[in-house]
């Protein structure tokens, strides 16, 4: 097939989506496909040589100004390419299949305004957030992605994502396929996984016994980082005989709200905040489980990277990856981040030795299972279904498309 796929920044040192990007080129080259990217930038040597990347210049002042060029214009440009099927992720329209991997925005919003307990708080950045003209921008982009007339098929990463798209925009559920997040297992692979456990926790002052879990993501506040913490402090107060368990923080978030949290709680020797760690296998591989009561995720990566290191999961019923998870099998979902005492509970489960290993294996074979072949599978099926859907109509033929690295001015 020839595909085009659309993501204005490609670089996978930035976060999820854009390894993921990256991540379906190599597998659609692998299948035989052509594929054709239309981008603002990407990183240096980050794409496989056979895509062909065309560069979509966005013009405007400001950040937003650029956001919404690079969307009208590489709907122009895909256009032009007359493709089978195209591709597009987020802040952009115009395509055949559109899979929002960052969820709806008004999903978004009511999930991230449940991190405030006060009423006040809540309404307050509710209000704030509605203000804001970078919520005007996101919400005309979603009216032109979700616009009924553009007859689009949508990929939704998870089953509360599905039920976002229609109650938010109305979409049928004919038009709208479930497909889980998935990674590529062999970027988590290492020589030999207890030798890099060792020296990982040598280098990071752990000893070898410690009971060790993890917490990885960019927002700390929405990831559930605050509720962590505090679970952690209460936990401790209220059994200080219980067996001790550190936790290593690791993303891009402003790490000095946090510090002072640790250190107010008394939790100083017990939370690592490492900030951003350039090779995340060596603390996939340092942990013995993961926890990421996270207030709002389509589906979350990290968990499904977790899995297929073998981590059991604590993660909240707002994770879309939540659905994978058997709760007592592979991991706990909790009701919400604000389900202390659900939280603490999970935490002292894996405090239980035998139950954490049956629990690591479990989750180890529901990572692997979801492989990122069986994933691409799932998509090329909707987009044979879209290409065979446009057969007939008066598309530009395919050898119309501007050259690898052609720039669209």
């Amino acid at each position: 097939m020839d595909l085009a796929l659309n993501y204005q920044r490609v670089d996978p040192s930035r976060g999820g989506a854009e390894t993921y990007v990256v991540d379906l080129c190599r597998a659609l080259l692998r299948r035989g496909h052509r594929v054709v990217l239309y981008a603002a930038s990407w990183a240096e040597r980050c794409l496989p040589r056979e895509v062909e990347a065309v560069r979509v210049e966005p013009r405007g002042w400001g950040r937003l100004d650029r956001i919404w060029s690079f969307a009208e214009r590489s709907e122009q440009a895909i256009a032009r390419g007359g493709h089978e099927a195209s591709v597009g992720f987020i802040n952009t329209w115009g395509h055949d299949v559109l899979i929002p991997q960052g969820g709806v925005q008004l999903g978004s919003l009511r999930a991230n305004s449940a991190r405030f307990v006060s009423p006040i708080g809540k309404k307050t950045y509710l209000l704030s957030k509605q203000a804001n003209p970078k919520h005007w921008l996101y919400r005309a982009i979603e009216r032109k992605q979700f616009d009924p007339a553009r007859r689009a098929r949508y990929i939704a990463v998870s089953r509360m994502v599905r039920g976002h798209i229609e109650e938010f925009h109305g979409v049928p559920g004919h038009r709208i396929d479930v497909v889980p997040n998935s990674i590529d297992v062999g970027r988590l692979e290492v020589a030999n996984p207890s030798d890099m456990k060792e020296q990982v926790r040598a280098k990071l002052g752990l000893p070898a016994d410690d009971l060790v879990g993890l917490f990885v993501g960019h927002n700390f506040a929405l990831k559930g980082l605050d509720p962590l913490i505090q679970a952690m402090g209460v936990r401790r107060r209220r059994e200080p005989s219980s067996r001790r368990m550190r936790l290593l923080v690791c993303g891009g978030g402003k790490i000095a709200p946090y510090a002072r949290m640790v250190n107010r709680l008394g939790l100083g020797d017990d939370v690592q905040l490492l900030g951003f760690y350039p090779d995340v296998r060596e603390v996939y591989r340092a942990a013995d489980f993961f926890v990421q009561p996270t207030f709002y995720d389509p589906c979350s990566l990290v968990v499904m990277e977790a899995l297929a290191c073998g981590l059991p999961v604590i993660t909240t019923a707002q994770n879309g990856a939540s659905e994978l998870i058997e709760p007592g099998r592979e991991g706990f979902v909790l009701r919400s981040p604000r389900a202390e005492d659900e939280l603490i509970a999970a935490l002292d489960a894996m405090t239980d030795d035998n139950r954490r290993r049956s629990m690591s294996e479990a989750a180890r074979g529901l990572g692997r299972e979801q492989t990122f072949d069986r994933h691409v599978e799932r998509l090329l099926a909707v987009f044979e279904e879209v290409a065979q859907s446009k057969t007939g109509t008066n598309r530009v033929p395919s050898r119309g498309i501007r050259p690898a690295r052609a720039v669209v001015s």
